[in-house]
């Protein structure tokens, strides 16, 4: 039986009625008469807005997630994060925003993944990600996942929906919110397909290890009322999911457990009720934190599911190592000031780093000419240290 936790149920169970904050609390809300200092007001969400959706324990079970209207949103597309986002992601580990993208950007997207179908790589025998077959992972037991790279290295206008994910209007405030100014790409991006049929990927990620040490690297933390992610996920749906199709799938809340996820959970064998599989609309963006438990279910539908991968990280963080000695030059090329700063190779943001402002203008902290001039003479060959 599916658990259901949400604001306002849809197909679901009947919502409590709710109890008046205190006034304290609602000082601290969006939706409250007054504004949070230094930021404009922006309406939380509504009840309709914030859904979650519920199914049986086989296929899609116990989803939580934000589902923030486009419509709503498009007027306040540089102001910060809301309350109540950040209230969802850090109870849930992961936040669903609706509509970034157009259908004509999905469109031209999926037109350009599918001219390059020859260089789609299917993973067969030992690099199956499922299990064996007959596994509940294991989906039909032949096909496999498709993985396709390159994207920000096309040639325009190919590239131009995959680049706009790094400084996207949209999506910088969330950036911002849970990585600080300064954050980063740390990973390529990743193409993933799944024909139908196709094998899901065995429940992976977490904040603590197999052997119960904690995974530092990949660490959610909330200090000073600031979430902290080490390592971000952005998925961009291009394709749609429907209840029950399989795909993307998270455990909510796991980003705090104490505890490594049993084998079997893992697996998917047992305690299904855990795992959220939300639906999405092509266009639609899933942010969640690698700390978080989650992975892939088999692919259900009839239609081939498509979704483009992204990790971002902070500034002086870094998972993955493609940026050295340098990214690819084809990736280099054409990109606007505010992508490039998305490019930067890790370091602290006082060294000049260039960085975002809610906007996307490029600015950043500024290192005094007197210091850079003594480090140079110090080091002889670098304004830095």
């Amino acid at each position: 039986m599916s658990t259901c936790l949400v604001t306002t149920p849809v197909g679901c169970c009947h919502p409590r009625p709710l109890r008046q904050a205190p006034a304290a609390r609602l000082s601290r809300c969006r939706s409250a008469v007054s504004p949070l200092p230094h930021c404009r007001r922006r309406s939380a969400p509504t009840s309709t807005q914030l859904s979650a959706v519920s199914a049986d324990s086989a296929a899609s079970p116990n989803t939580q997630q934000a589902d923030i209207d486009p419509e709503t949103e498009h007027d306040a597309m540089a102001e910060p994060m809301s309350d109540m986002e950040r209230y969802f992601f850090d109870l849930n580990g992961f936040l669903v925003v609706r509509g970034v993208f157009s259908a004509e950007e999905m469109a031209a997207a999926n037109a350009a993944v599918e001219s390059r179908s020859t260089s789609i790589v299917e993973r067969t025998g030992d690099l199956r990600l499922g299990g064996a077959a007959g596994d509940p992972l294991a989906g039909d037991g032949v096909t496999g996942r498709e993985d396709l790279g390159g994207m920000l290295g096309w040639e325009a206008p190919d590239s131009d929906v995959f680049r706009r994910v790094l400084a996207h209007p949209r999506l910088v405030p969330y950036y911002h919110a849970m990585m600080g100014e300064g954050y980063r790409m740390d990973h390529l991006p990743l193409l993933i397909q799944q024909a139908p049929g196709a094998d899901g990927f065995v429940f992976h990620g977490g904040k603590m290890n197999d052997d119960g040490t904690w995974c530092e690297e990949l660490a959610y933390q909330w200090h000073g009322g600031k979430m902290h992610n080490r390592l971000l996920a952005v998925s961009v749906a291009m394709t749609e999911t429907k209840e029950g199709d399989g795909g993307f799938c998270i455990i909510p809340g796991s980003h705090k457990s104490n505890m490594p996820c049993p084998p079997s959970v893992q697996r998917y064998e047992e305690h299904r009720e855990l795992v959220s599989n939300p639906a999405l609309r092509p266009g639609d963006v899933v942010f969640f934190t690698e700390a978080a438990t989650h992975g892939t279910l088999p692919w259900s539908a009839a239609h081939t599911r498509r979704a483009c991968l992204y990790r971002f990280a902070p500034p002086t963080s870094a998972y993955g190592r493609a940026y050295s000695p340098t990214w690819d030059a084809a990736m280099l090329k054409g990109l606007t000031p505010a992508e490039a700063a998305v490019l930067e190779p890790p370091y602290h943001p006082r060294l000049d780093r260039p960085a975002l402002t809610l906007s996307g203008e490029v600015v950043g902290q500024k290192r005094a000419d007197w210091k850079k001039n003594h480090d140079n003479k110090v080091f002889g060959y670098s304004k830095y240290f």
